[in-house]
């Protein structure tokens, strides 16, 4: 079984040709993780949690501060729970790291995006927003994505005309919400700049309404948000990162923008590119390398 966000993607026929995030460690910074949960314990490679001053906290489990990094977490990599699919790549790894917790959010976030460098992660999930454009993120996000990672960020929860940091930074992948009927939601954020570069955001759209995955204490729950739907994009870029391990950021983030299904009737400045298309990315992404030739005829 699987929900409808994990369906209308046909991840199914991804995962049935091998393309699980195998070999693919994703950082996730967000509440934390359930480090207990059957869905997820397997799965978790390292976990910090970030004080006030941005320091690591000695001897720290994994746990959830809250229930939101535990459900963004499921929706990444998240195994078999009661023969329910949760996870977008059910065989990548999670380096899971707890910067949303009592106050001074911003120190340990950027704490824990420099912390990433040494993880040797491909991807990371930066699952939180603060409002406006706020430019201590830029020297972070440049070195990370110069050392080949890919940020991927939900664009915020505010509607039109509005987004948040770090999504709308150049360099970073910022991902709105939609539900099943491929509508944009009301709560999703996006804004346009007056730049040359990335000017609009989001970059992407993915499922962020009533998604199904993991809860603290080993059960399930359903949340809504662009956090969940930034989560499905690392869970894809993970896939992608495992057919080709040797791509670069810009490889990824162009087979994943080119592949994108336009919506009908929404507004692109409301949607970017359109809703990530999976199988289309790992055609795009394949489609220069001859041995892939049978495996992209058979995603068709």
């Amino acid at each position: 079984m699987m929900g409808w966000n994990l369906g209308c993607l046909n991840l199914d026929c991804c995962w049935q040709h091998g393309f699980t995030g195998a070999g693919v460690k994703v950082g996730h910074l967000d509440t934390g993780i359930d480090g207990a949960h059957p869905a997820l314990c397997d799965r978790i490679t390292t976990f910090a949690q970030f004080d006030e001053n941005g320091e690591i906290l000695p001897n720290t489990l994994p746990h959830d501060s809250s229930d939101h990094g535990t459900h963004t977490a499921g929706i990444i990599c998240g195994g078999t729970v009661d023969g329910q699919a949760i996870g977008i790549a059910p065989d990548a790894k999670l380096c899971s790291g707890m910067v949303i917790e009592g106050r001074k959010p911003l120190i340990r976030v950027l704490c824990g995006l420099d912390w990433m460098f040494d993880q040797r992660v491909r991807v990371v999930c930066v699952s939180l927003g603060m409002p406006g454009y706020n430019p201590l993120f830029e020297t972070v996000l440049a070195r990370l994505r110069q050392q080949e990672v890919l940020c991927i960020v939900p664009i915020g929860n505010s509607g039109r005309r509005s987004s948040y940091s770090p999504a709308n930074y150049p360099g970073v992948l910022a991902v709105g919400a939609v539900d099943q009927n491929n509508r944009v939601a009301n709560f999703s954020s996006s804004q346009v700049f007056d730049r040359p570069n990335d000017p609009i955001k989001p970059n992407l759209v993915a499922p962020g309404v009533d998604i199904l995955s993991t809860k603290p204490g080993g059960g399930l729950s359903k949340q809504s948000g662009t956090s969940m739907a930034a989560a499905h994009v690392a869970g894809v870029a993970a896939l992608l990162f495992q057919a080709k391990p040797d791509a670069t950021v810009d490889e990824i983030e162009h087979a994943l923008l080119k592949s994108c299904i336009l919506l009908p009737d929404v507004d692109p400045q409301r949607m970017g590119c359109g809703l990530v298309n999976p199988v289309g990315a790992l055609e795009t992404l394949l489609a220069s390398k001859e041995t892939a030739l049978g495996v992209c005829n058979a995603l068709s």
